[in-house]
């Protein structure tokens, strides 16, 4: 607690001078833009490391906070002037810095949920405090954080909890959708805001889609995320491969799901689990949550009004 109100204090100081100089904040943060670019495949591959990202996906979210850093150092060389939706008139826009801005981001996107904050806010004059949190950022937590900030009249902008639904058509090309509902919902990992969790399928091809899903997750390769042909890394942790098992056994004995795919560890050690599909209903309250491991639940419908 010490080091972290020496550093906010430090940070205070340095932002007074840091709002003034406009042209060395852009020159630092090109900077900054160049040794990104430099060492790409080495960034991309600890990432990949430390939380079990496949390394393509790993590569992609490097290369997004390279792409964010340069459009926000060229944004910031354009014209203040805007043109108004009034005619004869302008609008002038100006970059006014708070001060210090906190930055905290889940340990699933350790680059890009930074990138993307960080970089506008340095050009714009604010220093950042970053802060890496070991946790899955949920709603719950944000409205913690919120309460907190709100209580100093503070502002906050807050990006939380993700539960994608994928809903696949009657007449929609099986083939293609199977394969779109494979990255989305193992290829992540669900370690990316694309994550699919939930799965609606019309009642006419939802037994041809299972079939073909499960014929899918069988060939799925699991192992080493930093390796090619390599479709599923592993968990982050301990922690959330037995949170996962935890789920297993709640969705069968709580709520009335049946696992139709996976549901269980893999032969790997570490922190492996296998794809899991499951069959629920939408009653109970866990559809409506999310998780940080590659479970998909799945619905039948009859029509999409319904």
């Amino acid at each position: 607690m010490t080091d972290y109100e020496e550093g906010v204090k430090a940070c205070c100081i340095a932002a007074k001078l840091w709002m003034t100089q406009v042209t060395t904040r852009c020159k630092i943060v090109t900077k900054i833009d160049k040794a990104l670019e430099a060492k790409l495949k080495p960034l991309s591959e600890l990432v990949a490391h430390e939380v079990g990202k496949l390394l393509t996906k790993a590569i992609a979210e490097v290369k997004e906070i390279i792409d964010v850093c340069n459009s926000t150092v060229q944004y910031s060389k354009q014209s203040q002037l805007v043109v108004s939706h009034s005619s004869n008139h302008v609008a002038y826009e100006e970059w006014r810095p708070y001060g210090v801005i906190a930055v905290i981001t889940p340990f699933y996107l350790q680059c890009a949920a930074l990138g993307q904050n960080a970089w506008l806010a340095l050009v714009t004059g604010n220093c950042v405090i970053w802060i890496h949190a070991y946790l899955w950022f949920q709603s719950r937590v944000g409205k913690v954080v919120k309460h907190i900030v709100v209580e100093r009249f503070g502002k906050c902008l807050l990006e939380s909890d993700r539960n994608n639904a994928i809903t696949v058509l009657s007449d929609a090309d099986i083939q293609l959708a199977v394969e779109a509902i494979v990255r989305d919902t193992v290829g992540t990992a669900d370690q990316g805001l694309s994550t699919c969790h939930r799965l609606f399928l019309h009642e006419s091809i939802y037994g041809d889609v299972l079939d073909r899903l499960h014929q899918r997750y069988g060939s799925i390769t699991i192992g080493n995320p930093l390796e090619t042909g390599t479709e599923l890394g592993l968990l982050f942790s301990h922690a959330t491969k037995k949170h996962f098992l935890q789920q297993i056994d709640a969705i069968k004995s709580q709520h009335g799901g049946k696992i139709l795919i996976g549901g269980s560890d893999t032969k790997y050690a570490r922190n492996f689990v296998q794809p899991t599909i499951v069959e629920i209903s939408t009653s109970p309250k866990i559809v409506k949550g999310g998780w940080v491991f590659p479970v998909i639940l799945v619905f039948k419908y009859q029509s999409i009004s319904k």
